[in-house]
């Protein structure tokens, strides 16, 4: 009876890691390949980021105010509280885009003049761009990445 016992516990025993085994191997195969595809976008935002910060620094280096002035200068002109201050290239032209509310107003980057409000509900009648003064700062080729290239030859 002894022999039997053992007989009986090794296979139960085998047969618990060959379930396991098994298991693991389904399970580990899905989740090996998913991080793959989890890594490779992760690649592809960290490159974009990457891009995206290098543009930033780029022309925060050519902006003559900082972000803080351009929201007072906002706060200024519309009141309210500043939700988002962003710098942009516009069309060559170097402006802080500062958000308050649904308010969007364009700050020149060079000397802090308001250059544009678009408040609520305002249509643009100039649909192919939005129209204010140029700003201090223009934007060199190399950095414009609102470039249209003339192909009607």
């Amino acid at each position: 009876m002894k022999t039997s016992v053992k007989i009986a516990m090794a296979t139960l025993l085998l047969g618990s890691l060959g379930v396991a085994t098994i298991t693991k191997t389904t399970y580990a195969l899905p989740n090996q390949s998913s991080l793959k595809v989890a890594e490779a976008v992760d690649r592809d935002r960290e490159v974009n980021d990457d891009t995206e910060e290098q543009e930033v620094t780029q022309l925060q280096k050519l902006a003559k105010i900082s972000p803080q002035q351009a929201s007072q200068a906002a706060q200024k002109e519309v009141g309210g509280q500043p939700d988002q201050v962003k710098l942009d290239n516009e069309n060559g032209n170097l402006v802080y885009t500062v958000e308050i509310g649904q308010t969007e107003v364009k700050i020149d980057a060079g000397n802090g003049h308001v250059l544009y409000v678009e408040k609520p509900n305002q249509e643009n009648n100039d649909s192919s761009e939005t129209s204010y003064q140029r700003s201090s700062i223009q934007v060199p080729n190399s950095q414009d990445n609102d470039r249209e290239t003339n192909d009607d030859n």
